[in-house]
Parts: C-alpha cells; sequence; structure tokens
C-alpha cells in the first residue's frame, strides 16, 4: 500500500503551539449606553442593582448583562444611590437635589431640587429601612436626619470645617461621618450630638474618603492618599494598618466583602485586593478604558462590580483575580517525515511508526 501523506490531525499537532500569551484581571467591560461620569453604585443581590452619576441613574435586573437609564424629574450631578430594597431607593446629588422612587425607580418623587450652581450639596446618605436615614456632605455643615422617609427632617449641626464624604450607620442611634479635613466622629443618639475620634494620623490633615463595614463592629475607612484604616469596636478605635502606593493617584473607594476580603480603587490603572483583612493589597491591572474606579460593591467575595468616569462599568465572578489568555501561534515547519505502516496491507487497523 503506499505511503499515507496527509494525516490531518497528525497535521494539527505539529503545526501548532499553544502558550499563555498574557495574564489580565477578570473585569469584563459592560455596555452602559453613556457616557456620564459615574459616582456610585449599589446592588441588593447578584442581579439588581443602581448607579448613579452625572445627570442620570442606571438600573440592571441581570447583573448588568444590560443597563437602561432611568427617566429622572432633575438634571443634576448626582453623588450617592442607596436602595434600601428593590422599590425603595434614595438619590442625593449636587445643588442640593434629593430624590426618592418607591416603584425601583421607574417614578421618582423629588423631595428638594435647589438652584443649579447653589453652594450647598449632599454627597452622602445612608439608611437603616425605608423611613429612617441621614443625608449630608455639603457646606451646610449639617446632617439631614428622617425618620418618615423624607417627609420632614431634623437638621442637626456639625463639627467639622469640611465636607462630609461618607455617613455610616448600624441602627437608628450609632452612626459615624468622615469629612475631607482629617475628622472622623460618632454618635450615639442618632445624630443629634457627634463626638471625635482619636485617629493614629500623626501631624497629617487626611481626606478620608470610604467606609466599609461588614458587619457592626468590623469596619475600614480609606483615605484619599491611599492609608488604610481599620477598626474592631464600631469606630471608637482605630489602628493605621497599611498604605496602598497609588502611583500618586487618588484612592477614594474601598469595599469589603467579609473581614478577609477587600478592594480599593480611584485614579490610576489599578484596582488593589487584599485578602488579610486589609494589612496587604495586591494590584489588579486594568488596561485603558477599564482603568479607574469611583465605586465598588460585591455581593460576595468573588462577584462585584465597578464604576468609573466616562459611564465605565466593569464586572467580575471571579474576584477579579488573574485569568489566563490562551492564544494559539502557527509555526512553520521546514520538513517533516512520515514512516511506512505496518502490517501492509492491512484491514482493518494499521499502525504508522
Amino acid at each position: 500500500m503506499k505511503k499515507l501523506f496527509t494525516v490531518f490531525f497528525l497535521f494539527f499537532i505539529l503545526n501548532s503551539s499553544f502558550f499563555i500569551h498574557n495574564c489580565m484581571c477578570q473585569w469584563i467591560q459592560q455596555s452602559t449606553g453613556t457616557t456620564m461620569d459615574l459616582s456610585n453604585i449599589m446592588f441588593i443581590n447578584r442581579y439588581t442593582g443602581w448607579a448613579c452619576g452625572g445627570g442620570g441613574i442606571l438600573k440592571t435586573t441581570n447583573s448588568g448583562n444590560n443597563w437602561i437609564t432611568l427617566n429622572l424629574p432633575v438634571n443634576k450631578p448626582l453623588q450617592k444611590i442607596f436602595p434600601v430594597d428593590s422599590n425603595i431607593i434614595y438619590c442625593v446629588g449636587k445643588f442640593e437635589t434629593i430624590i426618592k422612587s418607591t416603584d425601583g425607580g421607574a417614578n421618582w418623587q423629588v423631595i428638594r431640587d435647589g438652584i443649579f450652581g447653589a453652594s450647598n450639596s449632599y454627597y452622602c446618605c445612608y439608611f437603616i429601612n425605608q423611613n429612617t436615614g441621614w443625608i449630608t456632605g455639603g457646606s451646610e455643615r449639617k446632617i439631614l436626619r428622617t425618620t418618615n422617609g423624607c417627609v420632614t427632617f431634623d437638621s442637626t449641626i456639625t463639627y467639622t470645617s469640611g465636607f462630609i464624604n461618607d455617613i455610616y450607620f448600624k441602627d437608628s442611634l450609632s452612626g459615624l461621618y468622615c469629612d475631607n479635613n482629617g475628622a472622623v466622629r460618632k454618635s450615639t443618639n442618632g445624630g443629634f450630638n457627634w463626638f471625635s475620634i482619636n485617629i493614629p494620623v500623626g501631624t497629617f490633615s487626611y481626606d478620608f474618603d470610604n467606609f466599609s463595614f461588614v458587619n457592626n463592629q468590623i469596619g475600614w475607612l480609606i483615605t484619599y492618599s491611599g492609608k488604610v484604616f481599620r477598626t474592631n469596636d464600631f469606630g471608637s478605635n482605630w489602628d493605621s494598618i497599611s498604605s496602598i502606593q497609588n502611583s500618586g493617584y487618588p484612592l477614594y473607594s474601598i469595599f469589603f466583602a467579609n473581614i478577609n476580603i477587600g478592594y480599593s480603587g480611584g485614579a490610576g490603572y489599578y484596582l488593589y485586593r487584599s485578602t488579610n483583612g486589609g494589612l496587604n493589597w495586591v494590584q489588579q491591572y486594568l488596561p485603558f478604558p477599564l482603568n479607574g474606579a469611583t465605586s465598588i460593591f460585591f455581593v460576595n467575595d468573588t462577584i462585584g462590580w465597578k464604576a468609573a468616569n466616562s459611564g465605565r462599568i466593569c464586572y467580575t465572578t471571579n474576584g477579579g483575580q488573574l485569568m489566563q489568555i490562551i492564544n494559539y501561534v502557527p509555526i512553520t515547519l521546514n520538513d517533516f517525515e512520515l514512516k511506512q505502516n505496518y502490517p501492509n496491507p492491512f484491514n482493518p487497523s494499521t499502525t504508522i511508526l
């Protein structure tokens, strides 16, 4: 029998080589249909979430595979969105803007709508249920407290010389806020009175940006410069545990999924991940245009989202860990040899050496 000159399977093996071409972090950009700068993102489960930013609110009900732009009665830069549940949502923003939805975002009620360009703005809010919450952040130096779903407010003068960047309450009495002038303060009477917390900052005056709490005791605080503080007693005491070096870029978001696994981001090309409670951080490189994270949210230790400027939302299902991209690389053979088969002739099978 004549020699066999073509064996397709053999040629496939000889003419191909597989190797790991690159390693990238698994953050997948989602299509949002907008280019507005996003300031905040929150989910109530792994499917349903909202994001807000420069003049709009986005919503998804399928983990971000599709984002829809909601119709709003205001057109202001929005800073913070807070879904209490699938129906009740609050959103606050610049120029004294407060809006509320009771049907998941389909319709919105205007609570406050100040003059565009007015000095007072709201940068943060926190609600412990559909009725009780706190709104603050602007130059007015006040914290607005409501116990009836923003029908009315109690105003309390704060003892801060800066803008409040974040506020968090674990119940109707105990809460914390941080500002951009190096202050963290605590209330034990629902926000009517606040007292200073001693944080080991030395001679520095840090811009405190963002809290993250995993329970009623353990939480973290990030500064603009990347300094990370941790508390084990709901803010009565803080330890300086690490400093994230972000190549000169600011960091203004931190989120811990549990007591060990946390994420931080800001400007620049990196996110940072900790697996030991914030003591150490590992860079997660993000290629342009996925860089930056104005807000981070995880529903567990692997599934999460980050929001950034220009309408960019990215999604991960493995905590942003490295994934291997396998590339097929063709090679050219200069020669090959196909030896005699045996037995010859054969029926019904043969062996090729």
